[in-house]
C-alpha cells in the first residue's frame, strides 16, 4: 500500500514537471545535433507569446558564425481555442572542431532558452576525397627563402580551382596577427587544365606588412560554400546518397503533420545517422582549408642609418617645380608640391618630408595626404606635401636640397634620393615698395621735427636774434609775414569750401544716379548669409573669399583683394582678419575656427573714415575676381 502511494506521488509530481515544461512561453531545438567539419546548423527559437523581444545572439559569437536569421509568425484557431507562435530560424556554422559545443541559454525579453548541445566530427575520408576531387587551394607568398624585414610588403596569393559541382563558394580574406593585411585588386578568373581535367580558378592577391620582427604566422586561408556530389565510385557514398534521398521523400510526405515536426521528435530520433544521412544530400555545405605559412622577419639592418626606415622596391620625388620655376617677390605667396612615390610601401607607410627652412623666406607645409594603387602585383603608395614660400628680401634666395634615406628590398642596400637645390632671384614686391615709402616718410618727418624744434626755440642763423636783439628790418618783416599768413588762411579756408560743395553735390548726384540706374548683382544679406555659413564650417578658404567680397560689396570698394588690405580699414577685429590670414599658410589644418569671425560679421563690418583712400596691400591678393 505504502509502495502504491510512493509510486502515485511520483506520478503526480512527473506529471507537474512535465506540465511546467510544456507550458514555457519560449523555446530552442535544432535541426540536427551532429554535424561534419565545415557544416552549417539551423537553430530554431520558439515563443509563444506575441512578443516585440528578440532572442539575444550574442552568446554564439564564441563558438559560432552566425550566418542568417530570419523570423516569421503564426496564429492558430482550433475549438475555438486561440494559439499564438512566432519562430527565429538562426544558421549557424561552428568555429571549432571541438566534439561537442553547447549553445549556451538564450534570452528573449524576460524569458530564457534551455542550453543545446552538438557534435562536431572530421569529415568521412571518403566524403573529404570526393570534395578534393572538385575543390582546391593553392597558397604563396612572393619572396625568396620565407624571410623578410620588418613593415616590408609580403606578396600573398591565393587560387581556388572548382569545377561544376561546386555551387557556391567564398574565400576568406586572411587575418594575421601583427601585420597589415589589404586586398590589391579585383579577382582574376581563367581556367587550367589539370590531370587532364577542366578547372575554374579563381586568383586573389595579397599584401601583408608586418609590423614587428620575429616569426610571423599566416593561417590557413579557408573556402566555405556548397558542393554537388554525385557519388563517384565509393560504395560507402552512394549507400549514404541513398539514404539521404530515402529520408528526403519520406519527411516530404509528412511535413505538415505535427507529431514529425515536434521538437523532441526531431532531436531524439535516431539523431546521428538523420545528420550524417542530411549533411551528404545531392548539395551540401563544404569547407577546405590551405596550408599555414611561417615566415621569418628580420629587425631593421644595422647597415641601414637613414632616419627612417622605408623598405621599398623604387622610390621618387617629384617637384611641381621642375616643369614650371617660380617667380619670386617680396611678400608674394609661391606654393611647391613635392610626390614622394614609393613602390611595395602603402601610402600611410610614408613619412612627412622634412624641408629645410632657407634664410630670409618664411615657409608654412601643409598637412600631407596619402593616397595607394596597385599594379596588381605590387602596391605603390603616394604622399602630396604642399609647402608655401613667402620670401622677405629682395635678392638670391636658395632652397636647399632634399634628401631621403631609404632600403632596397631587391639588393638589399641602403640607397639616398637626392632632389637638387634652387638658386632663385626673388624681385621687389608691393611689400618691399610700401617698406621704402614709410622709410620715406619717416625721413622727411624727422626733418620737419627738427625744423619745428628750431622755430619753437627761436633758432636762427641771425647773430642779433642770438643775442636777444629786434631790429627795424625784423619787425617790417614780421609784419609782412603776419599779413601774408592771414591772408593765405583766408584763401586756403574758401578754396576748401568750394570744393568740398563741389564734391558734395558731386557724390550726391553720382549716388543717387546709381541707386536710380544700377541694381546690385548679389544682395548683401546673401553674401553676409555665405560667409557665416563659411564659419561655421570653420572653411577657412571660403570665409576667406566671402568675407572679401563682403566687404567689396558692404563698402562699394573693389579695391579690397585681400586679407592684409582689409584688416587696414577695419575699425574693430583687425586681430581676427589677421588670424584667418596667418591661419591660410598655417601647417595645421584644423587651427582655425570661425567663431570670432562669425561674431564679428554679425556685429557689422564697420570702417575707418580715416583710411577710405588709403590701401595698404601687404601681399597679393589671394582671391582676384
Amino acid at each position: 500500500m505504502n509502495n502504491n502511494l510512493g509510486k502515485l506521488a511520483i506520478f503526480i509530481f512527473l506529471f507537474i514537471l512535465n506540465t511546467s515544461v510544456a507550458v514555457a512561453n519560449v523555446s530552442a531545438y535544432l535541426n540536427q545535433n551532429t554535424v561534419y567539419e565545415g557544416d552549417t546548423i539551423t537553430l530554431n527559437i520558439e515563443s509563444s507569446v506575441n512578443t516585440d523581444a528578440r532572442p539575444d545572439l550574442t552568446v554564439l559569437n564564441k563558438d559560432f558564425a552566425v550566418l542568417s536569421t530570419s523570423s516569421s509568425s503564426q496564429i492558430n484557431i482550433f475549438n475555438g481555442q486561440r494559439s499564438f507562435k512566432k519562430t527565429w530560424t538562426v544558421e549557424l556554422k561552428p568555429k571549432t572542431t571541438d566534439d561537442t559545443i553547447q549553445i549556451p541559454a538564450i534570452k528573449v525579453g524576460n524569458e530564457t532558452t534551455r542550453p543545446l548541445n552538438i557534435k562536431v566530427t572530421a569529415l568521412p575520408p571518403e566524403i573529404k576525397a570526393e570534395t578534393e576531387k572538385h575543390v582546391f587551394l593553392e597558397t604563396s607568398v612572393g619572396i625568396s627563402g620565407n624571410e623578410t624585414y620588418v613593415q616590408q610588403q609580403i606578396p600573398y596569393m591565393v587560387k581556388l580551382y572548382f569545377d561544376s559541382a561546386m555551387k557556391s563558394g567564398e574565400i576568406t580574406q586572411p587575418t594575421v596577427k601583427n601585420a597589415v593585411v589589404e586586398e590589391l585588386t579585383q579577382d582574376k578568373r581563367y581556367t587550367v587544365m589539370r590531370g587532364g581535367k577542366k578547372f575554374n580558378v579563381v586568383e586573389k592577391h595579397y599584401t601583408i606588412s608586418p609590423e614587428k620582427s620575429g616569426t610571423l604566422h599566416i593561417p590557413a586561408t579557408s573556402v566555405s560554400g556548397r558542393i554537388a556530389l554525385s557519388g563517384g565510385d565509393s560504395p560507402q557514398l552512394r549507400q549514404r546518397m541513398d539514404e539521404t534521398d530515402m529520408l528526403n521523400k519520406f519527411f516530404n510526405n509528412f511535413q505538415n503533420d505535427p507529431f514529425f515536426n515536434d521538437p523532441f521528435f526531431r532531436n531524439n530520433l535516431d539523431d546521428g545517422f538523420l545528420s550524417r544521412a542530411r549533411s551528404t544530400g545531392p548539395s551540401k555545405p563544404f569547407t577546405i582549408k590551405s596550408k599555414a605559412l611561417d615566415i621569418t622577419v628580420k629587425p631593421v639592418p644595422k647597415e641601414f642609418t637613414g632616419k627612417v626606415w622605408l623598405p621599398a622596391k623604387e622610390l621618387s620625388i617629384r617637384d611641381s617645380w621642375t616643369h614650371t620655376p617660380p617667380e619670386l617677390k617680396v611678400g608674394e605667396p609661391v606654393t611647391r608640391t613635392l610626390v614622394l612615390r614609393a613602390k611595395g610601401l602603402a601610402g600611410s607607410q610614408i613619412p612627412t618630408i622634412e624641408v629645410a627652412k632657407p634664410d630670409n623666406v618664411k615657409i608654412y607645409p601643409q598637412q600631407p595626404t596619402s593616397k595607394t594603387h596597385t599594379d596588381g602585383e605590387t602596391l605603390i603608395g603616394r604622399q602630396y606635401f604642399d609647402i608655401t614660400y613667402i620670401p622677405q628680401k629682395a635678392g638670391q634666395v636658395d632652397i636647399p636640397e632634399i634628401k631621403v634615406d631609404w632600403w632596397n628590398i631587391d639588393t638589399k642596400k641602403q640607397q639616398t634620393y637626392t632632389l637638387p637645390a634652387w638658386h632663385l632671384n626673388v624681385a621687389p614686391g608691393a611689400l618691399a615698395s610700401q617698406t621704402t615709402g614709410v622709410d620715406a616718410a619717416e625721413n622727411n618727418t624727422a626733418e620737419n621735427t627738427t625744423d619745428n624744434n628750431k622755430q619753437a626755440n627761436n633758432i636762427t642763423d641771425n647773430p642779433a636774434s642770438q643775442k636777444g636783439i629786434i631790429t627795424d628790418q625784423e619787425k617790417s618783416n614780421s609784419r609782412w609775414k603776419m599779413l601774408s599768413l592771414f591772408t593765405l588762411l583766408l584763401l586756403t579756408l574758401g578754396a576748401g569750401l568750394f570744393f568740398a560743395s563741389r564734391k558734395f553735390y558731386k557724390e550726391t548726384g553720382k549716388s543717387q544716379n546709381q541707386a536710380r540706374n544700377t541694381k546690385p548683382s548679389i544682395s548683401i544679406k546673401a553674401l553676409k548669409d555665405a560667409a557665416i555659413r563659411a564659419c561655421d564650417k570653420n572653411d577657412k578658404q571660403a570665409a576667406a573669399k566671402a568675407i572679401l567680397k563682403l566687404a567689396q560689396a558692404q563698402w562699394g570698394d573693389n579695391s579690397i583683394q585681400n586679407l592684409g588690405t582689409l584688416k587696414t580699414q577695419l575699425e574693430n577685429g583687425a586681430e581676427i582678419i589677421d588670424q584667418l590670414n596667418t591661419s591660410l599658410y598655417s601647417s595645421n589644418a584644423e587651427a582655425w575656427q570661425g567663431k570670432k569671425l562669425k561674431e564679428l560679421i554679425e556685429t557689422g563690418l564697420k570702417r575707418k573714415q580715416a583710411n577710405k583712400n588709403t590701401s595698404e596691400d601687404v601681399l597679393a591678393p589671394l582671391y582676384p575676381e
